[in-house]
């Protein structure tokens, strides 16, 4: 069954992304430290207030712009998975489209390099969890969508590997993203393998 959504909603929605699309343009510029409720209000042409309404605070705001940019930025690594009919194919490759997007994206490089970064970098590390989780539950039901063959329990395991892999080395970069790929593959290649091996037992 459609719902339609009302004019009001309509409304509060399109002010909510006009919100988020100030903090983004200020993070990117200048860093969390630029990143102030007034000036996003001002960009925004709305009350200071009505910032505070929205997201509750300065991390509020920028917890929900690293969630809007996360549910993105996915997009573009389940389309990765897509590619492969095979698990392990499809898991290196989803890593290497993972770490390349994160290496290009200016809010992962202001979060980590500009004014502030010691803060928004926990978004990343310490205080990491909404993004893992919002990351860990979209591509969990992406792969037991397309993974079939393996037991979904097993599914999840690779999941949270490979995620943990990811943001590890997208705060601190070691080899390059197909190497890492690589890597990811091989060490889980053989479990993804044993566990499709398993389901296919009589």
């Amino acid at each position: 069954m459609l719902v339609m959504e009302s004019f009001s909603e309509r409304t509060k929605r399109r002010l909510r992304e006009e919100l988020l699309d100030a903090a983004y343009d200020a993070l990117v510029g200048g860093g969390y430290d630029a990143l102030r409720m007034a000036e996003v209000a001002r960009r925004t042409g709305v009350s200071r207030q009505t910032v505070y309404n929205e997201f509750g605070d300065k991390w509020g705001l920028l917890q929900a712009v690293a969630v809007r940019e996360t549910e993105r930025f996915l997009v573009d690594v389940n389309a990765a998975l897509a590619e492969h009919a095979e698990p392990i194919a499809g898991l290196q490759a989803a890593v290497e489209r993972a770490l390349t997007l994160a290496a290009d994206n200016p809010l992962v490089k202001a979060a980590l390099g500009q004014p502030g970064s010691d803060q928004a970098s926990q978004l990343l590390t310490t205080r990491g969890q909404q993004v893992l989780e919002l990351s860990h539950q979209r591509l969990d039901a992406y792969v037991r969508e397309q993974w079939p063959e393996v037991p979904a329990e097993d599914a999840t395991t690779c999941v949270d590997i490979a995620l943990r892999v990811v943001l590890s080395h997208i705060v601190n970069p070691g080899a390059a993203p197909a190497v890492v790929g690589a890597q990811v593959a091989q060490v889980l290649g053989p479990f993804l393998s044993s566990a499709r091996d398993s389901r296919r037992q009589p």
